[in-house]
């Protein structure tokens, strides 16, 4: 009996020192007290941040083949096949069909599966893998809030809704694009008084060289005015956000010079590590996906740390990621160099820093999603819901999105987004 004791303990000795720490290949807590943890899988103002007790993170393991199983199997197949099929125009990083010379009017799946850190056009690669996967969803439709959160908690509060219909990287191309659109969009303000029924609508045009149109309807006036594509770089409402951090960027990828600067890991922030189900509506072509709220702290009664930090439903998972930088062509543009964490598999845009025109780095952009998946797993969509943008020199912050449902729609009626419909959202 005391040699099997014995043996019972050098055993568990043995056990207790080659296992890891508890936590370590688990589920933990990022924050103040192991803020080490983070080193290499944040962005140093993050990372800042976190060591200075603003910020804790849940951060949860994931099974890699599991969460690549997020995108639908046809997803992958359509990668697969499209290898050798796609060149980029080499002055305008524009995609271009190989068999014809000309910009496609329909790619789905990543038009560059492979991607070779070394190859000049790398970074412009992974832009389009990343641009082409924002539109699998196809249409969508949520409504949400811009809170604006400095330390005393939210200063302002604009209630609206977007909704927005792709053709380029959808599941099956649509043959109703008499307009050559690679993505069109429409939003209405709802609240407060001063921004209530202000509408936008925005085109971009499958091509390499023009800019966005964009028109917004002013209900003072009662006018539609277009407005210059630049403006995505403009604060909303004087929050410290942008309309260029939907999916951390909106833009035609044609719009930037990319660069490659590295790759590496990053903790990227998720509603989940997995797909939510599409439940079924009265529409045929219509889905819904229940997704929980992503809580504030300073909605949260005795959060601790910054109050615009999120405090439940948000988890972190590591991640490999390309690591891009990006500096727009348009003088009007008021970004400089803009840093990019990039998932290799997924293609989403996690993390970003910005810096001025004059090359200060000023803001950065957390990006996070949900991924969500036909019943019979054929269609599956990656939606952008929240935004934390934090601009480090002010030390204050805005949230986005955070909205608790959406809807997919696979069949958007085209005129649903025009001009007419712009000045008639506010009658």
């Amino acid at each position: 009996m005391l040699k099997t004791s014995r043996l019972a303990l050098a055993l568990a000795a043995l056990v207790l020192t080659v296992a890891p720490a508890r936590g370590e290949e688990g589920e933990y807590t990022l924050n103040k007290d192991n803020w080490q943890k983070a080193e290499g899988l944040l962005p140093e103002p993050v990372l800042k941040r976190v060591k200075a007790g603003d910020y804790s993170f849940k951060v949860v393991p994931v099974d890699a083949q599991k969460f690549r199983e997020n995108f639908s199997s046809a997803y992958w197949a359509a990668s697969e096949a499209n290898e050798g099929k796609y060149e980029l125009d080499a002055e305008t990083c524009g995609l271009k069909d190989k068999a014809t010379g000309k910009n496609p009017d329909w790619v789905f799946g990543k038009p560059f599966p492979k991607i070779d850190a070394k190859d000049p056009q790398a970074a412009c690669k992974v832009a389009w893998n990343f641009y082409l996967a924002n539109q699998m969803g196809e249409g969508v439709g949520a409504t949400f809030t811009l809170n604006g959160v400095d330390r005393n908690g939210e200063f302002r509060r604009i209630k609206l809704w977007l909704h927005a219909n792709a053709y380029l990287g959808r599941h099956k191309k649509d043959e109703n694009n008499p307009e050559n659109l690679r993505v069109t969009s429409l939003s209405h303000a709802m609240e407060p008084a001063d921004a209530e029924g202000v509408n936008i609508l925005g085109q971009q045009i499958n091509d390499w060289t023009s800019q966005d149109n964009i028109w917004a309807y002013i209900p003072q006036t009662r006018r539609s005015r277009r407005v210059n594509a630049a403006t995505r770089s403009d604060p909303i409402a004087g929050l410290d956000i942008f309309s260029d951090d939907l999916n951390c960027y909106a833009g035609k990828v044609e719009y930037y010079k990319w660069k490659m600067a590295g790759e590496g890991e990053v903790l990227a922030p998720l509603m989940g590590p997995y797909a939510f189900k599409q439940t079924a509506t009265d529409s045929p072509s219509r889905f819904d996906v229940p997704i929980p709220y992503l809580r504030g702290a300073y909605e949260t009664p005795g959060a601790e740390g910054a109050p615009w930090q999120i405090t439940e439903n948000l988890v972190m998972v590591k991640r490999p990621v390309w690591i891009l930088e990006g500096e727009s062509t348009d003088p009007y543009y008021n970004f400089g160099k803009v840093i990019m964490y990039v998932d290799k598999d997924m293609s989403r845009i996690y993390w970003k820093n910005v810096h001025n025109r004059a090359g200060e780095y000023f803001y950065t952009a957390m990006c996070g999603y949900h991924f969500s998946k036909s019943e019979d797993g054929t269609y599956s969509a990656t939606t952008p819901n929240m935004v934390m943008g934090v601009n480090d020199k002010t030390d204050r912050a805005a949230l986005g999105g955070r909205y608790a449902s959406q809807f997919l729609e696979r069949n958007f009626d085209p005129q649903y987004f025009s001009l007419r419909a712009l000045s008639r959202l506010s009658d």
